[in-house]
């Protein structure tokens, strides 16, 4: 089923507050990584009903919406729209946030994460030749 990111985009983009609310937009895997101005202005249960949309996860001072593996297309409409996006974030801009436990232990799993991810088609690979030794 063909997927009309344009509308996508632009659905996503007024749900969030419009263009000026964006300071920032990043892509990762499967989900669109916004800074806001203001989050109070972007509607949660507006971005949740948007088709195409997966999810909503506010996490980090980020308000990221989960789209799936077609991230790349919706990122792409949403920077024609106006959206600034790719740029790092002044960390002057950006509120002090206390070191908590929780804090201090999501830091050590995203860092073990991020390590751990690019492993992961070697893995599978290593198995796959593997599984083809045990048949054959």
């Amino acid at each position: 089923m063909a997927q009309d990111f344009k509308k996508l985009a632009s659905s996503v983009v007024d749900a969030v507050g419009g263009v000026g609310n964006v300071t920032n937009l990043t892509h990762c895997m499967t989900r669109l990584r916004f800074i806001l101005k203001d989050e109070a202005k972007a509607s949660d249960e507006t971005v949740k009903n948007i088709p195409g949309v997966m999810g909503l996860v506010k996490q980090g001072g980020q308000y990221q919406i989960i789209i799936g593996n077609n991230v790349a297309a919706a990122y792409k409409e949403i920077l024609a729209l106006g959206v600034d996006g790719g740029a790092t974030v002044d960390a002057s801009e950006q509120p002090k946030q206390k070191w908590t436990l929780k804090r201090v232990g999501m830091t050590i799993l995203d860092a073990i994460i991020g390590t751990m991810t690019p492993l992961i088609p070697a893995i599978i690979g290593g198995s796959m030749v593997k599984l083809l030794q045990c048949c054959c």
